[in-house]
């Protein structure tokens, strides 16, 4: 599997677990804070459509909570690992250090990013192991058509203007 594809695959499992948490568990915040909080060019309640399309049960919306939580510091950790060894690579490269001490800094940065994907990858597992037989199967037409959509995004942002 392609590095872009387990990195997509990344995204796509964070998002489904933040999805997770919002579905589970009542948000206390209020309304403008939420709305503070969204990213911006994305259409509020987008995120949800996949859980809403796989029609979990309450019970399947805890235990992805529950998954969500059991993974979410390990991944923030990895993730923060890795770029901060990128912020280091890029300060490397403007400097004067020498072309064998940028490699091992990309090579540390490669085993950061396998790192945070065998996590992702566990998390995946275990949020697979929630679904029905039948939501497996939908899930993973979902992620496909997540992936081709991401595809396309980013063959429309190379073509040139």
């Amino acid at each position: 599997m392609s590095i872009r594809r387990i990195s997509a695959l990344a995204v796509l499992m964070l998002t489904l677990g933040s999805t997770a948490a919002a579905i589970a568990v009542p948000n206390p915040l209020e309304p403008e804070t939420i709305a503070q909080n969204q990213r911006p060019n994305r259409p509020a309640g987008r995120e949800g459509g996949m859980f809403e399309k796989l029609n979990l049960s309450a019970e399947q919306k805890q235990q992805m909570q529950a998954v969500r939580d059991r993974y979410k510091d390990q991944l923030s950790q990895r993730m923060q690992a890795v770029r901060q060894a990128r912020q280091e690579l890029d300060t490397m490269m403007s400097g004067t250090v020498n072309a064998s001490e940028i490699r091992e800094k990309h090579r540390q940065i490669m085993g950061l990013r396998q790192q945070f994907e065998e996590v992702q990858f566990e998390n995946t597992l275990a949020l697979r192991e929630v679904l029905t037989p039948e939501q497996r199967s939908q899930f993973a037409q979902l992620m496909q058509q997540r992936r081709q959509n991401a595809k396309n995004r980013m063959q429309n942002r190379q073509k040139p203007q």
